[in-house]
């Protein structure tokens, strides 16, 4: 059967899609090729015209031909459409092309065929591929990182809210992507180097920067985030995005309190130890300076508690202790500093609002208050026998003051320690005051 004439000046559209990179066929209602071009047949590995006549089914084979029939038939009812597929060739070459089907037409408007363009867009898709790989495989790495990320806009409008972030601070995607992540994670105590950070990266002063700071949980509670910051911009050099990845780090900061305490406290009483209370009373020196008010400092050295320890064991004597320890903090202010030395020595500092009768007044409460009996349980014989216990104590208390003494930390505790030997010389359980003599 012959077909009719194709209405196209055919050699002039051989010289048109030669040049124009892309590969066309034309075919009828009957899905019968009527054009094709050089290098839509060399696709087949034939020549053009060994192709007209012949049916896109017989030439792309059945199955091929039954997975884009669906597009054809939208193009034969008039639509036309572009898609993107991944072409194999009678020889096993595949190629990404971008096709492009429009409806051919007749004189009346009638629609008796499809002209069909392939453009190659193999090298551009694989790359796409591959970034989408890369930013799936990049996501998949943010989402799943123990530390949470962060990411907003140059105004600091949040953009993303990794899963980690949720579980950090308690807020859903949904709730952190409407609010500003300050007044979201504003700090209960001081948010000014949240904010300073984030400015000095918008203002591209710096390109990338770390903070810590204490945030508020969505259910109150607090935690302790390091912020680990940088600024993405474009190559005029504005900033576009800031990224932020934050890690829970309250175990760290606990671990370090914890150790700090332990550095600074006496580890059988609890209060402070000699290094923290030699910072107090120079801190509280140096401000009487400016202020010219009165710093007080009384040595406390017990008087017969020796004799807990011989008589019932160095249980019995820590538990003495522990209660002394009590007893003096009830004596004294808030504002006050009870220390312990070692063994049975102790010291309290008096700093602010002290009148030059406050040491005496204290001194004779604290003597008072070690006066009492001391309850313990101790152990008897060996065999882990435990009985209750009781011991009378005493206490001699020496009082150093600034002013009139010297204004130095090592002179002041220099002399209350003499005047504490010198209470226990006039016969103990009394306070004795140093003097300028």
């Amino acid at each position: 059967m012959s077909l009719p004439p194709l209405d196209l000046q055919s050699e002039m559209l051989d010289v048109i899609t030669k040049h124009i990179g892309a590969t066309i066929s034309i075919y009828d209602r009957s899905l019968k090729f009527r054009y094709v071009s050089e290098s839509f047949a060399r696709w087949f590995g034939v020549a053009p015209e060994q192709m007209i006549g012949r049916s896109l089914e017989e030439m792309y084979g059945s199955s091929v031909f039954a997975g884009y029939k669906a597009y054809i038939d939208r193009a034969l009812a008039g639509e036309t459409l572009t898609y993107d597929r991944l072409l194999r060739s009678p020889a096993g070459e595949e190629t990404w092309r971008t096709v492009s089907l429009v409806p051919w037409r007749n004189a009346a408007g009638e629609v008796i065929g499809v002209v069909n363009s392939a453009l190659s867009v193999h090298e551009l898709k694989t790359t796409t591929e591959a970034l989408r790989v890369a930013n799936q495989r990049l996501q998949s790495h943010m989402d799943n990182s123990p530390l949470a990320v962060l990411e907003f806009d140059a105004n600091l409008n949040l953009s993303h809210w990794s899963p980690r972030a949720e579980t950090m601070f308690g807020w859903s995607a949904d709730e952190a992507l409407k609010t500003s992540v300050v007044s979201l994670l504003g700090n209960p105590i001081d948010d000014s180097q949240i904010r300073v950070a984030f400015r000095l990266l918008q203002t591209g002063d710096t390109v990338s920067n770390r903070v810590e700071a204490i945030h508020q949980r969505k259910d109150g509670s607090t935690i302790h985030c390091e912020w680990f910051n940088s600024a993405l911009t474009d190559r005029a050099g504005k900033v576009t995005s800031i990224m932020s990845l934050v890690q829970d780090v309250s175990a760290r900061v606990q671990a370090a309190e914890q150790l700090r305490y332990i550095a600074e406290h006496d580890s059988l009483t609890g209060l402070p130890n000699r290094s923290v209370l030699h910072s107090h009373v120079d801190r509280a020196l140096r401000r009487a300076r400016r202020t010219m008010e009165l710093v007080a400092l009384l040595f406390i050295d017990l008087d017969g508690f020796k004799a807990v320890n011989d008589t019932y064991g160095h249980g019995a004597g820590d538990e003495v202790l522990r209660e002394v320890a009590r007893r003096l903090k009830g004596c004294v202010r808030a504002t006050d500093t009870v220390a312990r030395l070692g063994g049975d020595e102790f010291v309290v500092l008096l700093e602010g609002d002290v009148s030059p009768e406050t040491p005496a007044l204290v001194g004779a409460r604290i003597l008072k208050s070690i006066n009492l009996p001391f309850h313990f349980t101790a152990g008897f014989g060996g065999a882990g026998i435990l009985r209750e216990g009781q011991a009378q104590l005493g206490a001699s208390i020496g009082v150093a003051m600034h002013p009139p003494l010297e204004s130095h930390v090592d002179s002041l505790f220099k002399r209350a320690d003499a005047a504490m030997y010198a209470a226990k010389r006039s016969g103990k359980g009394r306070v004795c005051i140093a003097d300028l003599d």
